[in-house]
Formats: C-alpha cells, structure tokens, sequence
C-alpha cells in the first residue's frame, strides 16, 4: 500500500530456533499448557508515516511545457508584470491567465463589455472540434483569438436622420466609415447581410409550389433612402472640413467619434495565418457577428438575424479575429499583443459611438 513502511518480516527466520528449542522452554510448566510466545510466529509491523511537508494537492496538467515557454516570454517581453512569477505563485498557467485579464482592463475591457461581448482566447490549436490545453503538436506557434459571447446593437436610424439634416451625403458617410472600421476586426450584421438571406430565401423557395405564399422581410422598404445608392459617401478630408460648421454638440461628437474610429482601425492590419493553421476552419460556419447594426428597433434587418442566427452555431463558427504568435519569441508576442491593442482602440472608440446613438433611441 502506498506511503506505509513495513518492517523486516520472514516467516522463516525462527524455523530452526523453534525446533531446538527445549520442551520446557516452549510450556507453561505452571499451567501445563504451551507458552503462547512461543507458538505464535511474530508477525508484520506496519506504521502510518508523518504526512508533514507533504504537498495535499497534485495536479497532472496537458501543455505544461507550453505554458511555461509562453509565460517565460511574456516576462522577457514586458507584457507580464516583473513580479507576475510570485502573485501567480509560479503557476505558468495562472500568470498567463491573469496576465490576459489584467491586459484587456488595462486596455479598455470594462468600457468595451458595456456594448461589444467579446471573448479573448489563448489556444493552441485552432480545430474547433480539438481539445485545448493538450501539448502543441510541434512549434512554439498558439493563436490569439477574439469571439463574442453574443451580438451587440444599434439602432442607427435616429442618428442618421440627424446626419442628413446636415449633410445629404453625411448618413452614408458615417454609415460605411462606422460599418467599415469595425469589421476590419469583427464582423457586423447590417442591411446587407439581410439582403444576401432574402435573396438566398427567394431562391428556395423559387421551386417551392407554395413558395408564392411565403411572405419574406422587406430588407428594402426598412432601408433608409440615404442609404440606397443615390448619394456616395463624402471623402474624409471632406467631412473634416464639414465639421466646422456643425453646431449640435451631439452631432459633432458622433462625426469626430466615427472620424476617430476609422483612423484607429487603419493603425493595424488584420494578421495573416499560415495555410495548414487554416485548414482546420475550412469547415467552418462564418464567425457569428460581434454587432447588429439595424436601422429601426425590431425592423427587417432585426428580423433576418432573428432567424439567420438559428443555424449560424450548427456546425463550430470560425473566430472572429485570429492573432498568431510564437510562444519563444518575444517580438512576435509583443507584435501580437500590439494587433490587439490596435483591435481593442477600435472596439472601445465602437462602444463610445454605440453608447451615442442609442441615447437617440426612445
């Protein structure tokens, strides 16, 4: 039995004593009867061991050698703290957790939360279907990847109707700068996306002999006319030069918010992932959206996603963002966690934006 001693113990040590031994040696002379001492064979003595000193808790944990590359290298780096080591009470799992967590507060997570529900992951393989946290398959190389928990949402109609008051050209304007600087990072839900599922709808049902019945969303009639081809968006110098003349307070902070938003976004490029990293997504559903932008609560567009999101989890969707990095190279973790932060300047400037167009909102 494990962690007990046992002493010496030989059923065969005393066979020779017992037989030379001398008749009245081995009775009781008193009682007549033989001495139990020397009938019964002395047996096993086992003793408990002291258990001080000993650790009372013992973890197996896959990718230990991993981790403890990564966590090495995000204190070489400067991304972890100096004295991270110690508060993680030299855990390389927990110091890589909560230097992550301290990471994202540090760079906006609570103000981003509050509008975008996204998620930060550290993994090592990116096969949906694989088990992380097991030992890479070869190479230092893990990936950085970004998915919401759920969408977020705007309501963009009242803000663009005060856009046009001001300008005829300014609500598409804002529209694709806005639309356009977050999804260089996540994907956003808008009227588009609604369309591309009526036509995929219409298509269906086509030869469906009750498919003349189906009644489908009029993406068409919720889109605002601004925003149906007639006017091309303005150049940004112009929407500068524009702004000078803007008087509402309200107005000119969502003009220089989405001003500031789209240049955050233009500060960093989404990262190139290798062809084999790849290939376990070609399976993939598309990565489900980060935002659902609509014009009008509970319009078409609302109603496309509605229904669109019921399938979009029916096979593992492909992450929104994928930041690779080596885990033994200290520049291609600060390379990737300066992706991150260009990502995270983009969400935060996103929620700021959001938070003003939804106060339009009754």
């Amino acid at each position: 039995m494990f962690g007990l001693e046992a002493g010496k113990c030989d059923p065969f040590t005393g066979a020779g004593q017992w037989a030379t031994k001398r008749t009245e040696q081995l009775l009781d002379t008193t009682a007549k009867l033989a001495a139990p001492n020397g009938l019964i064979a002395p047996g096993c003595h086992w003793s408990v061991p002291s258990l001080e000193a000993i650790p009372t808790e013992y973890q197996f944990l896959g990718g230990l050698d991993a981790a403890a590359r990564l966590g090495k290298t995000l204190l070489v780096s400067g991304i972890a703290a100096t004295d991270a080591w110690c508060q993680a009470g030299r855990d390389p799992f927990r110091l890589i957790h909560q230097t992550l967590k301290n990471w994202i507060e540090a760079h906006g997570g609570q103000e981003i939360d509050s509008d975008l529900f996204l998620r930060l992951r550290l993994v090592s393989d990116l096969d949906p279907y694989g088990q992380d946290g097991g030992e890479q398959k070869g190479g230092d190389e893990m990936y950085l990847i970004l998915e919401p928990d759920s969408a977020g949402y705007v309501v963009l109609g009242p803000m663009l109707r005060l856009l046009e008051a001001v300008h005829p050209r300014l609500p598409v304007t804002f529209f694709d700068l806005f639309t356009h600087a977050l999804n260089r990072w996540v994907r956003v839900y808008d009227y588009r996306d609604a369309t591309d599922r009526v036509e995929q709808l219409r298509e269906w049902y086509e030869g469906d002999p009750e498919g003349e019945t189906v009644e489908l969303p009029d993406v068409d009639r919720a889109t605002p006319k601004c925003l149906r081809g007639k006017w091309n968006p303005l150049k940004e110098r112009s929407v500068e030069q524009l702004l000078g003349t803007v008087r509402n307070r309200k107005i000119r902070a969502v003009i220089e918010g989405v001003l500031e938003l789209s240049a955050a976004s233009r500060k960093g490029a989404r990262p190139d992932i290798t062809e084999s990293a790849r290939e376990p997504l070609m399976d993939s559903n598309l990565p489900v959206p980060a935002l659902l932008a609509v014009f009008e609560k509970h319009d078409a567009i609302e109603g496309c996603f509605d229904e669109e999101a019921q399938g979009m989890l029916e096979c593992a969707p492909e992450p929104n963002l994928i930041v690779p990095l080596q885990s033994g190279d200290a520049e291609s973790v600060r390379a990737a966690f300066q992706t991150l932060e260009v990502a995270c300047n983009v969400f935060r400037q996103g929620a700021r934006l959001i938070k003003l167009m939804m106060e339009l909102v009754q």
